[in-house]
């Protein structure tokens, strides 16, 4: 699979996406699959494109694996092209992947998707999409409906911004969860939404939270947020907003570690990590599923043609060994209703 996280000098060039890049985009887009390797098959190019260069998703390893299954193999009839970006180089990769050809773009989840959509919006752009684990795909207006996408985008959707649920497992963790600091970041547009959402829910519980919500766009917010925070100020730290938790997770754990706070995050790889628990949905799951759809695409399946999949299955994860350090004891009963537990 070609290419990892953009280097700083490839980076500058792809956010100026100046004349080079672009000569060199529409050059390699005449080797596209239109031409067949030497041994007279066809190589179909398929662009891969995600936000948040702290991790990979592991909807890749199941794309992948799916994608081997159904008889693609790289190298051979397929070229997977590999792209793990920060947030505002996004749109210009997008714009890559249309100048160069590509077969078809996968975008791993919100802000790869907004951005391949909006670069394929023209009609001579209409590459197909296949999105993984997007917040809604109905509501951000990826299709129409989950039944007839109508467009040029379909895939995989799995319900991620469960915070009813999220907050009543950490409190029952957490049995002296009070004051909980909640992260989100006010350039988000599905904040608004979520932060009322998560007010709601934290009124409703049986001992209701007071959230403590504190504003924060970038990894120096985050860290002045954590100094600032006073012995005793919070029981437990929440990242609400989708863009902190794709973009900062990884820094969210470890400030909350030195804090001595739990943190609970959106998928079991998080947990192992150092988050207290999850609950979201199962990612290598997503990713399979996705293989599908790609598979479909490069037969010749219009995405128009193929519905977006929902993935009900979410999983619950806890790390004991992170309890431990903070001091906490979690009810058994609690424990045994986890799909993975990490000790």
């Amino acid at each position: 699979m070609r290419g990892t996280a953009i280097r700083p000098r490839a980076r500058a060039a792809l956010l100026a996406l100046g004349s080079a890049m672009l000569v060199a985009a529409l050059l390699t887009g005449c080797t596209s699959s239109n031409d067949d390797d030497a041994e007279g098959e066809t190589v179909k190019r398929v662009g891969l494109m995600h936000v948040g260069i702290d991790h990979v998703p592991s909807s890749l390893d199941g794309l992948k694996e799916g994608l081997a299954e159904l008889g693609w193999t790289e190298g051979m009839n397929i070229e997977l092209i590999w792209r793990n970006l920060e947030p505002e180089e996004a749109a210009a990769q997008a714009r890559v992947f249309v100048l160069d050809r590509v077969d078809a773009i996968v975008a791993f989840e919100d802000k790869s998707i907004e951005a391949a959509q909006a670069a394929t919006g023209n009609e001579d752009d209409r590459i197909p999409i296949v999105f993984l684990h997007p917040s809604d795909p109905v509501r951000d207006g990826l299709v129409e409906t989950y039944s007839r996408p109508s467009g040029n985008l379909t895939g995989v959707f799995g319900a991620r911004d469960e915070v009813d649920k999220q907050l009543e497992l950490y409190q029952l963790l957490v049995p002296n969860l009070r004051r909980v600091l909640t992260l989100v970041d006010p350039t988000d547009k599905r904040t608004e939404r979520l932060l009322k959402d998560a007010r709601a829910a934290a009124a409703q519980l049986q001992r209701p939270l007071e959230l403590d919500v504190r504003e924060a766009s970038s990894a120096q917010d985050l860290r002045r947020i954590f100094r600032s925070l006073r012995p005793g100020e919070a029981d437990g730290a929440f990242l609400l907003s989708p863009s902190l938790r794709l973009n900062h997770t990884t820094l969210t754990i470890q400030l909350a570690r030195r804090a001595r706070l739990p943190v609970q995050a959106h998928r079991k790889e998080w947990v192992e990590q150092g988050a207290l628990f999850s609950y979201g949905i199962d990612l290598p799951l997503v990713g399979r599923a996705g293989a599908r759809f790609v598979d479909s695409i490069l037969k010749g399946t219009p995405p128009a043609d193929l519905p977006v999949e929902v993935i009900p299955k979410l999983e619950f994860a806890i790390n004991l060994e992170t309890a431990s350090r903070l001091g906490i004891k979690p009810p058994q009963e609690i424990i045994i209703r986890a799909d993975e537990v990490y000790r």
